[in-house]
């Protein structure tokens, strides 16, 4: 089995890959995050782009947000550092454990945000997860369209200019 010759990630790690140094991809992403990318400049023109719609919507921005650590951030980042008012949106795709409904609602209320959650009729789910099995080979063809494209016709419903993702690639 191969292992990064930094880290010792096995190459079992999903998604994992190896240059010709034996160096995984992870180990490279953050030679990029700590030599290539100018932190400094990235938060002027992000406080650039704020400024620009800052108050001028009913909300400055809508988060997308799935729970996680990395939505949770991103949420408790423009809500309690940029002092935006953020409206969160959140895709039941139908997987959801009660433990996640919890804490979501404990961040949640905690910051103080709108919330606006779409849980799709699961006949037409059921019906997607089977095509989408026989088609894709990913019953949850569903889960990803519907978390990317929510978003967004939530971002046109309510005229709010900016979406900020909560993904560890969307610092790219």
């Amino acid at each position: 089995m191969r292992i990064c010759s930094r880290c010792m990630m096995p190459e079992t790690a999903e998604t994992l890959g190896f240059d010709e140094q034996g160096v995984c991809s992870v180990c490279r992403q953050i030679e990029v995050k700590q030599d290539q990318i100018d932190w400094n400049q990235r938060g002027q023109d992000l406080d650039t782009l704020i400024e620009q719609y800052r108050g001028k919507y009913d909300y400055d921005c809508i988060v997308p947000f799935s729970g996680g650590k990395d939505s949770a951030f991103t949420l408790w980042y423009l809500v309690k550092v940029k002092k935006l008012k953020c409206l969160v949106v959140r895709f039941d795709h139908g997987f959801m454990r009660p433990t996640i409904e919890d804490n979501c609602l404990k961040a949640l209320r905690r910051l103080g945000c709108d919330i606006v959650k779409f849980t799709p009729n699961w006949q037409v789910v059921r019906k997607l997860m089977y095509e989408a099995l026989k088609r894709r080979g990913d019953f949850c063809w569903h889960c990803h369209t519907g978390i990317f494209s929510f978003p967004m016709w939530e971002a046109l419903r309510h005229q709010v200019p900016l979406v900020f993702w909560g993904e560890p690639s969307s610092e790219y």
